[in-house]
């Protein structure tokens, strides 16, 4: 009778929430549509503005639809999530209504990312799967705290004795995959459904906050009473010290146990919880089934409990577990031999486990798995605390999620798993320290694998001059004791005053190549303003397109040129603006026919205007000799004119024919044009490494060897040509290459193809108006191209993204969800 009654009372909570859903998505798209508008109004790029007014346009053609559709979807997946739940839970499912299961294990959560994002994922998946990472991240922080809340309801409503957030059927994460699915399943551009993701986020986190309040206190009026975690509420029999006579071993493991007699101010943790004061509660961890419950909330959520301390049974299993460990052989673990005194293999593919050997010669002592597990379980033996327990139990598991990161080298790997002895240490003093992104710890894992990053060859003389100092501060770490951050914070400043030291040369060629492209990308800014400016002119009328086509093109770079470079505030620097009516008059022959002295007289300055414009901008002489062969033509008639003695030859003169391409411009050929992308010189394009990707995307790297990168296509032939024209994989197609390139952002590496070789090179610097990248690969190697090459390179398999962030954020991802998944 009682699950019946709260069977009724929880698909009652469904399909409210599921109607009130209508208007959370009128109100996330009202406020979407909002946004969008305001950043059209202040945004100054002409192609910016026009997007994000067909985003807000769009988005508001898809609203009526939505607010029908959104509850509907949320509805099913409510109701399969039920009993999804139920048969998880071991409950009778036919206590709720039918539905398909909807997989709900397989939803993302906040952190994590399946493992092919972990992996050099598919070029075409790489934009969606971060897109949908950035929403859930963005919408879990609004919903945080009234989300616990919720979950004890539900899980009461849901018949559990328990606290079940994994099986709640309301988690934001079903919300923002449904209201992905509809974004992505529009009729609009990828840049567009972009667009929607990023506006559409931060009132989705808005408004399920305010409907998360609302079930919460419609089921506390209802008089739900929330579940709880269970929790022994007194100790079998009180615990002896565990310090008492473990002076020796806690010396050995490198940490000082705490005594319950010590001072309060030297025994608190570091999270600031009291190690002194004798706990009143008492958790038996060794039940494996309280063990995993409160592991779920630690990580979750921090636990309520967590201050609790450890029964009788507890140290008794921990003690069999180290008498066993300590009685046991030293043995290689079979998973991973030593591969000998060498570094270990690069391979990506490589398994690296946790539990595995690592070289002794590296790594000392602690590369063998038994003395890693024999002071873990020691450090388990001097715990007081729950946490202290469960902050050792998320090390071993963290560590191990990132052993198996294939993006990163097997050496970096391997070096986590090396670090693990003083990552336990530090759990000891700060149980929680992997939740904080700025603690020492933590950055000290991330900053050496972002770093990692640099390296797509852990055989490389530049990747051994980055390890060795890794190699060093982990075993320096792993000798000393660890009372606080302070050991982490000094090793961490050590490696990054190298690395800072090491890329002071590359920064320095860096900032110039980037200021030689940032300032050809304000010049072609300023020339596309005056050629629009000089299109509006009313004395084209007659004017050649071959005239045309040099002012709006050449001869507006040369004056954008000589603005730039002017440190007078001149009106017209360099005199190159009165070079325009000049030029345009002497091209009309109706009027210069008629005035041929002045056309005479006025040749010679105004070519010398030419030729210093030209000069000032580097430009090659061969680019412009159509067009002065092509000037010398219309000038021909009144110079011949002159050397005419009779008045038939002078009309003959007068009347000849102009040739096709010296006809007066179209009215298209009036209209000023936006560069495609800004003009370089031959030498800057050759400084910011253009040419190497010229020739890559012509196809002049398709011969020679070709070295493939970590995460390459299995059935890529390595020493295959055809690598160079991607034609080992179908091209991928022009709208998805474009959204591709568009996702990339400053700091994100990639492998590149260049030279017939494959290199990790990281993206520094992108264009106001997204039409030059450039990429730095080992050594400061400039890199770069235009929109165009890019989306070739992309097409082609030349350029894969590398999904690089969060290392220590995806592998506690995988923990909630491991943790999610855990049974009942």
């Amino acid at each position: 009778m009682q699950m019946t009654l709260q069977a009724d009372a929880l698909q009652s909570c469904l399909q409210k929430t599921a109607k009130a859903a209508r208007f959370l998505i009128e109100r996330c798209v009202d406020d979407a549509v909002a946004a969008l508008q305001v950043a059209e109004a202040q945004t100054m790029r002409v192609a910016d503005r026009d997007e994000l007014g067909r985003a807000w346009r769009e988005l508001l053609k898809y609203k009526p639809a939505w607010s029908v559709q959104y509850p509907l979807d949320l509805l099913a997946s409510f109701k399969a999530n039920v009993v999804a739940a139920a048969q998880t839970a071991g409950a009778p499912a036919e206590a709720f209504a039918p539905a398909q299961s909807s997989g709900f294990m397989g939803l993302s959560t906040g952190a994590d990312l399946s493992h092919t994002a972990l992996s050099l994922v598919a070029d075409a998946e790489v934009s969606q799967a971060i897109e949908s990472s950035r929403l859930l991240q963005q919408v879990l922080p609004s919903v945080e705290h009234i989300l616990a809340e919720l979950n004890t309801l539900i899980s009461t409503l849901q018949g559990f004795p328990n606290v079940r957030p994994e099986l709640n059927p309301l988690r934001p994460d079903v919300f923002s995959e449904r209201l992905r699915k509809l974004v992505f399943k529009a009729a609009v551009e990828p840049a567009i459904a972009s667009l929607w993701i990023r506006y559409l986020a931060p009132p989705l986190g808005r408004e399920l906050k305010r409907l998360f309040e609302g079930v919460v206190r419609q089921l506390e009026r209802d008089n739900v009473r929330g579940a709880i975690y269970r929790v022994l509420p007194t100790p079998d029999s009180a615990p002896r010290s565990r310090t008492q006579g473990r002076d020796d071993e806690g010396a050995a493991s490198g940490f000082e146990p705490w005594d319950r007699d010590t001072d309060r101010s030297q025994s608190a943790d570091l999270s600031g919880e009291p190690a002194a004061r004798p706990p009143s509660q008492y958790a038996d961890l060794s039940d494996r089934a309280i063990r995993d419950e409160l592991f779920q909330a630690f990580l979750l959520q921090g636990g309520n409990n967590t201050h609790h301390g450890l029964t009788t049974s507890y140290y008794e299993t921990v003690e069999k577990e180290l008498l066993a460990l300590q009685s046991a052989p030293e043995s290689i673990s079979a998973e991973l031999a030593e591969p000998g005194a060498a570094a270990p293999l690069a391979t990506s593919q490589l398994l690296v486990e946790e539990r595995g050997e690592l070289n002794s010669q590296i790594w000392g002592r602690y590369a063998h798995f038994r003395e890693r597990a024999v002071m873990r379980t020691q450090l388990e033996k001097e715990a007081l605390r729950v946490s202290q327990v469960l902050g050792l139990e998320v090390v071993r598991k963290l560590v191990s999620q990132v052993a198996q990161d294939p993006r990163l080298l097997v050496p970096v790997r391997q070096a986590i798993v090396a670090l693990e002895p003083s990552l336990l240490r530090l759990a000891m003093v700060d149980p929680r320290f992997f939740s904080d992104e700025g603690h020492a710890g933590r950055r000290l894992m991330e900053r050496v694998a972002q770093r990692s990053f640099k390296y797509n060859d852990a055989f490389s003389p530049e990747f051994q001059a980055f390890f060795e100092p890794v190699t060093r501060a982990v075993n320096a770490l792993n000798g000393q004791t660890i009372q606080n951050t302070q050991r982490f914070d000094s090793a961490l400043a050590a490696l990054e005053f190298n690395w800072d030291r090491q890329d002071q040369h590359e920064v320095e060629n860096r900032n110039s190549v980037l200021q030689v492209l940032r300032f050809a990308e304000e010049r072609q800014t300023q020339a596309d303003q005056i050629a629009l400016t000089l299109s509006t002119r009313s004395d084209l009328k007659k004017v050649p397109g071959l005239v045309l086509d040099f002012l709006f093109d050449t001869w507006a770079l040369a004056m954008a040129h000589a603005r730039l470079i002017d440190t007078r505030n001149q009106i017209d620097p360099m005199g190159f603006g009165s070079v325009v009516p000049d030029l345009i008059w002497s091209v009309k022959q109706d009027v210069t026919l008629k005035q041929p002295a002045k056309l005479i007289k006025m040749i010679p300055g105004l070519l010398g205007q030419l030729h210093a414009g030209l000069e000032l901008l580097g430009r090659e002489p061969h680019t412009s000799e159509a067009f002065f062969e092509g000037l010398m033509d219309l000038h021909r008639p009144v110079l011949k004119l002159r050397r005419v003695k009779s008045r038939r030859d002078a009309q003959e003169s007068g009347a000849m024919p102009l040739a096709p391409e010296q006809l007066a411009a179209t009215l298209e050929q009036r209209r000023a044009k936006a560069a495609a992308s800004p003009w370089l010189r031959r030498n800057d394009l050759e400084a910011a490494g253009f040419e190497d990707t010229l020739r890559t995307v012509s196809g002049e790297n398709a011969t020679g060897p070709v070295i493939e990168p970590p995460g390459a296509p299995a059935e890529t032939p390595t020493n295959s040509p055809d690598l160079a024209f991607g034609a080992s994989s179908p091209a991928i197609a022009q709208t998805e290459a474009e959204q591709i390139l568009r996702s990339l952002q400053a700091g994100d590496w990639v492998d590149l193809y260049s030279r017939r070789h494959w290199l990790r090179a990281q993206l520094i610097w992108v264009s106001d108006k997204g039409l030059l990248f450039m990429f730095v690969s080992h050594g400061g190697q400039p890199h770069s191209m235009t929109k165009r090459s890019g989306e070739r390179l992309i097409q082609a398999h030349l350029l894969r993204p590398i999904v690089s962030y969060g290392v220590v954020a995806q592998a506690l991802g995988k923990l909630v969800k491991g943790a999610l998944s855990l049974p009942p």
